[in-house]
């Protein structure tokens, strides 16, 4: 029996999908999900969101949020999240070296947070992007 994934993000449905593995980035490290899984909930970094069913791989960047496993129901309630396949590269490239360059400059901590927090997201979509062009991950429908 599958997992039931549900991608939640600005209040709208991202992703609605079974799953036969979930492998996510949380605030204490990366985890794998799989049926029968325990009751949890966590904390999700900035990083990549993989969904597998048998050979296919279904790839999204996400900025963070929540990740609550059920009675093999997994929802994840996302700061924000982009599928792969969507991501505009030049564009998270520029975010990137935005933040990369407010890191160099800032002079106090709420600065630094904000252009770590921008930098992780930005290189999150931009390894997500790289897995698609370089793999070929399904499309997320």
């Amino acid at each position: 029996m599958p997992l039931h994934v549900e991608i939640i993000a600005a209040e709208q449905p991202i992703l609605t999908s079974d799953a036969d593995v979930v492998v996510a980035m949380t605030v204490s490290g990366q985890i794998s999900v799989l049926p029968q899984h325990a009751p949890l909930l966590t904390l999700l970094a900035p990083g990549e969101l993989r969904l597998g069913r048998g050979a296919n791989e279904v790839l999204l960047a996400l900025a963070g949020g929540y990740l609550e496993i059920r009675d093999d129901h997994v929802t994840i309630l996302a700061d924000a999240a982009e599928r792969a396949e969507d991501i505009d590269v030049s564009r998270a490239e520029r975010a990137r070296d935005r933040a990369s360059a407010r890191l160099r400059e800032s002079r106090s901590t709420i600065d630094v947070a904000r252009a770590s927090s921008a930098l992780a997201r930005a290189t999150s979509r931009l390894k997500a992007a790289d897995h698609v062009r370089t793999r070929g991950v399904t499309r997320a429908r």
